[in-house]
């Protein structure tokens, strides 16, 4: 039965603590709240009646303005959790004051006193309960179980209604009612006190020494932001039109009960009870499912619709009846579905400014929206101070009334499209927070390294430092290499040389002038090469004088002179020499190749065919150099090009190389993108060439081969597509996207059938992690399409919060995206992102909507081996072999020959293990020759 209720709740482990206590803090506040203020309505109409109220309204502020910056000193000092207790204890001892002050000198200023007091306790208590709702649930926690805790509102008010109903008369009248609501209010500071020693709290429980911004500050940030000023405004008109509400009660109430106050108190306890009844079922049964369903766009206006229809009919008749109706709106949603949607708006903020900016405007501009509107009562009805008034009755007060009511909904409706604005400003803040830290921690991890290596006393660490430069920008580091030409060691000298030849200044040339005298003759090559290439300089003089030069040194000197633009040049004789460097084939000859690719830069126009060998060459270091002379003809080579990015080492240079060719390349990247039986490992490197290219035509091939069976090369192109969405507009189908997107969600869930299949000893291996893992670029590349269907919305912000180790930021995302999806997306994608969704909820929902359930871990697998998807393939190929399923040996051996090592190695291993098994059950002696590696039919 316990577990039945609380799944009807949708209360989750660990939450069922929290929110009892929090349920019971805030049903005796609110029932403390509504028993005192029966009391202190009856007391006060028999000695002021109801014109009178606007005095007491404009009382209220004046006395919070001193109690307000005492309590906020008080809890900077000692901390909420401290000064909450406090603060209730202290109210129980005011009420033993007043119940001792009524009884023996019962003045008639006491009355007026008591009702500023109530109104005050009725202001303070309730945020104090509600601050500390917030700092216990996260945004969705509270969308989810705001619903459940703000009954207890509703409960204090069938409780207090009830007490006042009851208890009058037996207590011996009012007043006595005083003592029964000091006992209330132990109660609540003894249930605050035991949930501070039970429960973690966010934001109000931080340790260390509290701290609270000056009370100007405050109001400054709340002036100079747009969504905490729709706050403030909804706020305002909020205590207006509920005090003015309120007032018809109370004056048809006296002219009915005629300023009786026992019968008074009794009315109002069976109103506030009959209602809190009404309230409490409501809140039961509809604010929580109405939070979930349709947010706060929806709840936070159904309290002023029902107002304004309520006042309307008050403006019609004038009467009893619909100023009850009215208040029975007012007094049935205010405590249910509106209190647990105002609450969520503060939930965005950040827990240190949440408490805060909720006190100032819960506690100060409520209090001065009381005090307006007690002024403007009196100002239009009997006079204030001296003042006259314009003697407006019942219907001239609906009227104005219906007017603020009007107001306050078109705020509630702005503040909708605020309150997604301000939780994507959170998360994007986030977002930006993480990549600005990381981004500042590789680059001072990566400079201190480089930093400490070329600075080393040890040739071989120096060494290793110019080599992290080689692969990236030296503009930096240029003072510090050129001091490195001077460097003891030989091979230091040459390849801080060759770092700074790569991009060459004026100093670079009296640097090389220089090292044509270096002892070293590696050194003195560099040099002469450089000099040839760059400056023209004859090799030949170069060698007669000084001598002692590397062979390839010389022929590479010689080819660069004849190939340079200039009087001596000579391509026919360039190419003898060229050639021959190109032909000398072997490990040996490498460095000849690597010259002769760095003298074919320096003819573009010529000599394509030697290029285009030295591009295909075996070795690494040649073809990287080709590839990086092809820079002035890559719309040449782009054949060659393409050849290369199989290739891991090549694979930036070349398609660097390919993005130079623009738009030539893009018919031939597309015929390579699109043809499935080419490499696998070819066609995953071309989207990240077209995006380099990043024109429309390239973008329009990304676009045409959205559709691909490969599960990286489709995520490459929508990762391609996101970058360049975010460049500018892209023409995409949304019907295209939408039906990619319907296929990646319906395969997440097939992922969590398949894994709810397996049985519990797959469990126990490592073939979970793989089926999670691609499981999570199964998310990724659902978040990406969202992105290309929804590009302004800010879905990448969304999918980094939902990875952020900070639970307040997970809330904030999944809140944003309940916010931002269409229903229909909503229900289908926020269950696999929301972690309080179980894992077997998800194969139900997987069950109802992909249909098929998988009933069996052969069925798993088979889904499994079928997917597209590198690590789920692997997975399943290693799931055959520990489940000795041997009916889907025929699938694992098509694996086996795969070009995927980790596919090739995890079915090798199962078809391995299958064969053992079945040597096994013929006999041990069987199972004892079989050789290790069999012959598996592959």
């Amino acid at each position: 039965m316990l577990q039945r209720a609380r799944r009807w709740l949708d209360v989750r482990p660990g939450e069922a603590l929290p929110v009892f206590l929090t349920f019971l803090y805030i049903a005796i506040v609110v029932a403390c709240f509504l028993l005192a203020k029966a009391v202190r309505t009856g007391l006060f109409l028999h000695h002021y009646g109801p014109f009178a109220l606007a005095y007491v309204y404009a009382a209220v502020p004046i006395v919070l303005s001193v109690f307000v910056p005492i309590y906020t000193r008080v809890a900077a000092r000692f901390g909420h959790r401290v000064v909450t207790v406090g603060t209730l204890l202290f109210f129980a001892a005011n009420v033993g004051v007043f119940w001792i002050a009524f009884r023996d000198f019962p003045v008639r200023p006491l009355a007026a006193l008591f009702y500023v007091w109530v109104n005050c306790f009725g202001i303070i208590a309730p945020v104090q309960a509600w601050s500390f709702a917030n700092s216990i649930f996260d945004t969705r926690q509270a969308r989810r179980l705001f619903g459940i805790v703000g009954s207890g509102a509703s409960l204090g008010a069938i409780v207090g209604g009830l007490l006042a109903r009851l208890l009058v008369q037996r207590v011996g009248g009012a007043v006595n009612l005083l003592l029964v609501l000091a006992g209330m209010i132990v109660a609540a500071a003894v249930v605050v006190a035991i949930a501070n020693a039970r429960i973690q709290r966010r934001g109000l429980a931080r340790r260390g020494r509290p701290t609270s911004p000056p009370f100007r500050q405050t109001l400054a940030n709340i002036a100079r932001t747009p969504y905490l000023r729709l706050i403030a405004a909804m706020v305002l008109l909020v205590a207006i039109a509920t005090q003015w509400t309120g007032f018809q009660l109370n004056l048809v109430a006296n002219q009915r009960y005629g300023s009786d106050p026992e019968a008074l108190t009794g009315f109002f306890g069976i109103f506030n009870f009959s209602l809190g009844l009404v309230s409490f079922v409501v809140q039961l049964a509809l604010t929580g499912r109405a939070l979930r369903r349709f947010g706060i766009g929806l709840t936070l206006l159904l309290l002023p619709i029902a107002l304004g229809a309520g006042t309307a009919l008050v403006l019609l008749i004038p009467l009893f009846w619909p100023v009850l109706v009215t208040n029975a709106f007012d007094q049935g949603l205010r405590f249910s579905v509106d209190k647990a949607s105002y609450e969520l708006l503060y939930l965005p903020m950040a827990p240190g400014a949440r408490t805060h900016i909720k006190n100032t405007i819960d506690i100060v501009i409520n209090r001065f929206g009381d005090a307006t509107g007690g002024i403007l009562l009196g100002l239009v009805t009997r006079g204030f101070f001296g003042i006259p008034g314009l003697h407006v009755g019942l219907r001239g007060t609906a009227a104005i009334n219906l007017v603020l009511i009007g107001a306050w909904i078109y705020v509630a409706i702005r503040l909708r499209r605020e309150y997604v604005g301000t939780i994507r400003d959170s998360i994007h803040r986030h977002r930006l927070d993480l990549e600005r830290g990381a981004s500042a921690s590789r680059e001072r991890s990566a400079a201190d390294a480089i930093a400490a290596h070329l600075s080393s006393s040890i040739p071989t660490d120096v060494v290793y430092g110019l080599s992290l430069l080689e692969a990236g920008t030296a503009d930096q580091w240029r003072p510090q290499l050129r001091s490195l030409l001077r460097h003891a060691s030989a091979d230091v000298r040459r390849r801080a040389f060759l770092i700074l030849a790569e991009d060459p200044d004026e100093a670079i040339a009296a640097d090389a002038d220089t090292l044509l005298h270096d002892p070293d003759a590696g050194v003195r090559t560099e040099a002469l090469l450089y000099l040839a290439r760059n400056r023209g300089v004859d090799p030949i003089t170069q060698i007669e004088q000084l001598g002692d030069f590397a062979d390839f040194s010389i022929r590479a000197g010689i080819a660069a002179f004849l190939a340079s633009p200039g009087p001596a040049r000579n391509l026919d004789a360039a190419r003898a020499i060229v050639e021959q460097m190109v032909r000398a084939a072997g490990p040996a000859n490498v460095r000849d190749r690597i010259e002769a690719a760095r003298v074919l830069a320096l003819a573009p126009d010529a000599f394509d065919d030697l290029l285009e060998r030295l591009i295909a060459d075996e070795n690494v270091a040649v073809a990287r150099q080709a590839i990086v002379a092809s820079a002035d003809r890559s719309d040449r080579m782009i054949a060659a090009l393409l050849a290369s990015l199989h290739r891991p080492e090549l694979v930036d240079t070349a398609a660097d190389a390919l993005a130079g060719a623009g738009d030539h390349a893009v018919p031939a990247l597309r015929d390579v993108l699109q043809n499935e039986d080419l490499p696998v490992e070819t066609r995953r490197e071309i989207p990240g060439v077209l995006l380099r290219i990043g024109s429309p035509a390239a973008a329009a091939v990304l676009v045409d081969s959205l559709l691909q069976g490969d599960a990286t090369v489709r995520y490459r192109i929508i990762s391609s597509l996101n970058t360049l969405s975010r460049r500018g507009d892209i023409a995409i189908d949304p019907a295209l996207v939408e039906l990619l997107l319907a296929a990646e969600i319906a395969g997440h869930y097939r992922s969590y059938q398949a894994m709810g299949a397996l049985p519990a000893q797959v469990r126990q291996t490592d073939v979970l992690g793989g089926v999670r893992q691609s499981m999570e670029h199964e998310l990724e590349r659902i978040f990406r399409l969202l992105s290309l269907m929804l590009p302004d919305v800010g879905l990448e912000d969304a999918y980094v919060g939902l990875r952020s180790a900070n639970e307040s930021i997970r809330a904030n995302a999944l809140e944003f995206l309940d916010n931002v999806l269409e229903p229909s997306l909503r229900q289908v994608l926020v269950p696999l992102i929301d972690p309080h969704v179980t894992v077997e909820e998800r194969i139900a929902i997987a069950d109802r909507i992909v249909g098929a359930p998988l009933t069996s871990a052969e069925q798993a697998v088979d889904t499994l081996l079928a997917s597209g998807d590198l690590w789920l393939k692997s997975s399943a190929a290693q799931a055959v072999g520990v489940l000795r399923l041997r009916a889907l040996a025929p699938h694992v051996r098509r694996l086996a020959v795969s070009a995927e090592p980790v596919v090739q190695g995890a079915a090798v291993a199962a078809l391995q293990r299958l064969e053992h098994d079945e040597a096994a059950d013929e006999g041990p002696e069987a199972a004892a020759t079989a050789p290790a590696h069999m012959d598996l039919g592959v």
